[in-house]
């Protein structure tokens, strides 16, 4: 679950997206960053940058991600923390 989905989404329909990203794509995503880190992603958890570094880390220590999807969760993590620094 994330917290603030459809703020979320609003967010990135007026942000700079990568051509390979979409709204549908971030959202599902961030969707599978929270099953992967096994809680529900929110402003508490999610919040700054150092957050994405510490959980980036723990997604690469798992080795259960290829590189590209974990370079995936990480820009999709990075853009729920934008959004709620107001970026």
């Amino acid at each position: 679950m994330i917290k603030y989905q459809t703020e979320f989404e609003g967010y990135l329909k007026g942000a700079k997206l990568n051509n390979n990203e979409s709204v549908d794509t971030v959202i599902k995503t961030l969707h599978s960053v929270s099953k992967h880190l096994g809680f529900n992603i929110s402003t508490k958890n999610l919040g700054s940058n150092e957050d994405v570094k510490a959980y980036t880390k723990q997604l690469t220590q798992a080795k259960k991600l290829p590189p590209q999807a974990l370079k995936q969760f990480t820009a999709a993590m990075q853009h729920y923390v934008n959004m709620v620094n107001g970026l």
